[in-house]
């Protein structure tokens, strides 16, 4: 399929942008979406190859007033066990794009920011999962932070970085995940 007709296909699939930090979705808060989601991308690490080294707990989200400096972290800090290479992870659901049909992966210029900062010390991904559910989602895109040099991208962007099918185990070389 040509990318210009998978650009419209996107475009034409997930017209309503739906802000997972406003939206629930199957009853479920914005929290525990994003944990589920990145189970789901652990799942895609093959315990042979990869190590969890850290998962951001988000515990101050629950306890206000109280900010754990580690919840400051990326979602995941994993290592490529071969090599022993380590990269960071953030991991983001998106039910649909905005209406003018981006995506939009993170909320804020701070924690685009604070991402960068992260990524002067280890490589770093953004795994974005768009559409369908947190769990299964339809389309998934693996994104050197590098190119992430904005909040939001259109279709000729990160249709460059999508993982088909989106399930499929990840893969380390030559320090790009994909």
């Amino acid at each position: 399929m040509g990318t210009l007709r998978t650009i419209k296909k996107i475009v034409s699939s997930t017209t309503k942008y739906v802000d997972d930090l406003d939206k629930t979705i199957h009853g479920k808060d914005y929290l525990e979406q994003g944990h589920d989601f990145e189970r789901h991308v652990i799942s895609l690490f093959n315990e042979q190859y990869f190590t969890l080294v850290h998962w951001t707990s988000d515990i101050s989200r629950k306890h206000e007033g109280i900010q754990a400096e580690s919840d400051k972290a990326p979602d995941l800090r994993m290592r490529y066990n071969p090599t022993r290479e380590e990269f960071y992870v953030e991991c983001k659901f998106r039910s649909g794009l905005t209406t003018e049909g981006k995506l939009k992966w993170v909320s804020s210029e701070y924690s685009l920011n604070k991402y960068r900062r992260f990524a002067e010390t280890l490589p770093f991904f953004v795994v974005v999962g768009l559409g369908g559910d947190y769990q299964k989602p339809k389309q998934m895109f693996c994104i050197p932070l590098k190119d992430a040099k904005w909040q939001e991208f259109y279709p000729s962007i990160f249709i460059k970085y999508e993982r088909r099918p989106p399930n499929k185990p990840f893969f380390w070389r030559n320090g790009v995940l994909s």
